[in-house]
């Protein structure tokens, strides 16, 4: 029998920040966040949902931000009631609180960006059937090669981490335990607040803060560490067991966050998912 996990989808924006990608395809503000774009002739959240629901190890999921109001899915998808500015780590818990009253519990729970079309059930299914094999983490992170990403956009100037292994970026699906989602609050907050930097440097000196993580620092700064050293990094800064999954599908790190993403997107979906299809284009 398969283990099911429950999908926090998360799907609200920043309060005080609109980003750079609604601001030039949503000048006049009609949309109220990026993944309710028209993209090949439905909202972004749709392609996301439309792939989660197929997966046999999901549970259910649950929509952190957009409400009903916005983009109604039936029965596929629970509301959670939290605002569409929430901070992200305030998602995190509301889903976790929302699952808790109903008495359910799990031992993981897996954080889904709604601005990601290009993700297949396929490499969703390989990512979670992966995480059911790793007991007792407090976060999972899926990692993407960033081969990938210059095979198909050359000039994509995606933040990545380079290391004597591997050159990756983060997927787009992680997964978390109750401890993380519950003592990692400040965590959470400065990790969204890096994130929007786009800096691989700004999360290195949150880490290089804790001077417990110095010898590791110390190597990548050299150039001569590996991941491993990385994520142990992570580990010693944040008290909390970390580990991560190479996902070999590039559709699994293509989220949009500036203009140029939505435009890869649709390259990308044409001469992949979308091969041979008669689609809609996308229209804004």
């Amino acid at each position: 029998m398969k283990k099911k996990f429950p999908i926090l989808l998360m799907s609200g924006r920043d309060k005080n920040i609109r980003r750079e990608i609604m601001q030039v395809l949503d000048p006049e503000e009609q949309y109220k966040g990026k993944c309710l774009l028209p993209f090949f002739g439905k909202p972004v959240i749709s392609w996301v949902v439309e792939e989660l629901v197929k997966s046999e190890y999901v549970e259910g999921i649950y929509s952190l931000g957009v409400s009903r109001e916005d983009i109604d899915f039936g029965d596929q998808v629970e509301y959670v009631p939290v605002d569409f500015f929430a901070d992200l780590q305030e998602k995190y818990l509301a889903g976790y609180e929302y699952l808790k009253a109903q008495g359910k519990e799990f031992d993981e729970y897996i954080v889904c960006m709604a601005d990601t079309p290009a993700m297949t059930v396929e490499v969703i299914d390989e990512f979670l059937s992966q995480v059911a094999e790793m007991e007792g983490y407090d976060f999972i992170l899926p990692l993407v090669p960033y081969e990938l990403s210059l095979k198909w956009f050359p000039d994509a100037g995606r933040v990545t981490g380079n290391f004597r292994d591997y050159q990756i970026f983060p997927g787009e699906m992680m997964s978390f335990s109750p401890r993380a989602i519950v003592e990692g609050q400040e965590i959470i907050e400065e990790i969204s607040v890096l994130r929007r930097k786009r800096s691989f440097w700004a999360v290195a000196w949150y880490v290089f803060k804790r001077p417990r993580t110095w010898g590791k620092l110390f190597k990548i700064g050299l150039k001569i560490a590996k991941l491993k050293d990385a994520i142990r990094a992570l580990e010693l800064a944040f008290k909390m067991k970390m580990g991560w999954i190479i996902i070999e599908d590039l559709g699994f790190g293509l989220d949009m966050d500036v203009s140029q993403n939505y435009e890869q997107l649709e390259k990308y979906m044409l001469e992949t998912k979308l091969k041979g299809k008669d689609v809609e284009r996308s229209e804004i």
